[in-house]
């Protein structure tokens, strides 16, 4: 929907052969969503059809109410997110999108060629991206059990972290422990975040976001990480088999290299060349730093700085949730055990509806030394600009041809 044309992407010309090019190389994935030139409805009852199919029935007062409300959020999101205050006064909102009454009106509007309603076309198209990665949050069942994940979670990574002063963090587990200089807890991502994360996605609006919570570990040196990360698998809160692998990002570390040196020095001391304590001595020094620089440009999130380094990964976590309905039912078989006076178990209970639900929930965890720490802060690869390279993505994938009107080109439009 980011290009213009003249004409629909099929022809009327009447054959089994009109084929929808835009919808197959999408679905094939040569292109994704956002890359498409057009919507197609030129009638009411097919765009009412099409919402029904989407899941919103325009006869069901609820869902209308639901699509009004992701309508608002999407308008408010692009006029106060996405334009800032000079581009509000200029690229305003069309006086059919502030009066909108019909839901359909809105992909009939996003499907218009006249050319005095190219304005409000790309308008509708914008409108319509954002409210596409609105109903993926809302739908999404992570929201609904965050609260239980992050308290259960996040209570199994604080058990082992100790305070021992006001500047002193200890990461203590059996008899080892590892000096922590910061732990920094990713509570939640706010609503806005989400969207914008939703938004910027490279081959498809439609993916879950993994990074709902997170926890970043920084210590002195990088050669103090490789005993963090054994620790963590020790303490069960890294999984390997419930690592998410394909989001793993590692610009931090080598275990090539470190490797072969550890076997060799394990040889040594196994034949009495080198003392246990030699052999101790002689594993701290060794050199972790670097990585595979094809393997990290491969995997590697186009909107950081080539500055950050760190090394992250996500690992999905079993999260049990109380079943609401199973609470309304023990609530009621004990006013029923007080008027009987009978005072049994009920063991038929669960077998009829679950006492809690289970659901694999991930949390990303982050690595890093000192120095990479304070670069990620304060230089170039900081948080702030990171954000900046999103938005300034997202404006370009939502707004697209919307931004290059100037004043002679919105007087042929009817807004």
């Amino acid at each position: 929907m980011n290009k213009d044309y003249t004409e629909p992407y099929m022809s009327s010309f009447p054959s089994h052969w009109n084929i929808p090019w835009q919808e197959f190389e999408v679905i094939l994935g040569i292109k994704n969503s956002f890359s498409q030139r057009n919507l197609n409805f030129q009638a009411e009852s097919h765009a009412e059809t099409f919402l029904k199919n989407c899941g919103f029935d325009l006869t069901n007062q609820m869902h209308i109410k639901q699509f009004e409300q992701f309508y608002g959020e999407a308008l408010f999101f692009i006029r106060h997110v996405l334009l800032d205050n000079e581009e509000r006064e200029k690229y305003i909102v069309p006086s059919h999108l502030l009066q909108l009454n019909n839901p359909c009106d809105l992909l009939i509007f996003a499907s218009s060629y006249h050319p005095r309603k190219r304005y409000l076309r790309l308008w509708c198209c914008a409108i319509l991206k954002v409210m596409y990665a609105i109903s993926n949050l809302q739908f999404s069942g992570r929201l609904q059990i965050i609260d239980d994940a992050r308290e259960q979670i996040f209570k199994r990574i604080r058990n082992i972290i100790h305070q021992k002063s006001d500047y002193h963090l200890e990461f203590k587990f059996k008899n080892q422990i590892i000096s922590l200089n910061k732990v920094e807890w990713k509570e939640a991502k706010t609503r806005t975040s989400i969207i914008l994360k939703l938004l910027h996605k490279p081959d498809s609006i439609v993916d879950e976001v993994f990074d709902y919570l997170g926890v970043r570990f920084v210590v002195q040196g990088s050669n103090e990480i490789p005993l963090l990360l054994k620790l963590l698998i020790e303490a069960d809160i890294i999984i390997p088999h419930q690592v998410v692998s394909i989001r793993t990002r590692n610009s931090l570390l080598s275990i090539k290299h470190p490797k072969k040196v550890f076997d060799f020095l394990k040889e040594l001391n196994s034949c009495g060349t080198l003392s246990d304590q030699e052999f101790e001595d002689m594993c701290k020094n060794i050199v972790w730093s670097g990585h595979n620089s094809d393997e990290h440009a491969k995997r590697s999130n186009s909107f950081s700085s080539q500055h950050y380094r760190s090394l992250q990964f996500t690992v999905r976590h079993l999260v049990r949730t109380p079943n609401p309905a199973f609470l309304v039912l023990e609530s009621m078989t004990n006013q029923l055990r007080r008027y009987t006076g009978v005072l049994r178990q009920e063991p038929w209970m669960e077998s009829v509806i679950p006492q809690y639900f289970a659901h694999y929930f991930p949390i990303e965890i982050q690595m890093m030394d000192q120095e990479s720490y304070e670069m990620a802060k304060f230089g170039p690869a900081s948080h702030e600009q990171y954000k900046a390279n999103q938005l300034k993505s997202v404006r370009e994938r939502v707004l697209g041809n919307l931004l290059s009107f100037n004043e002679d080109k919105l007087t042929t439009q009817e807004i």
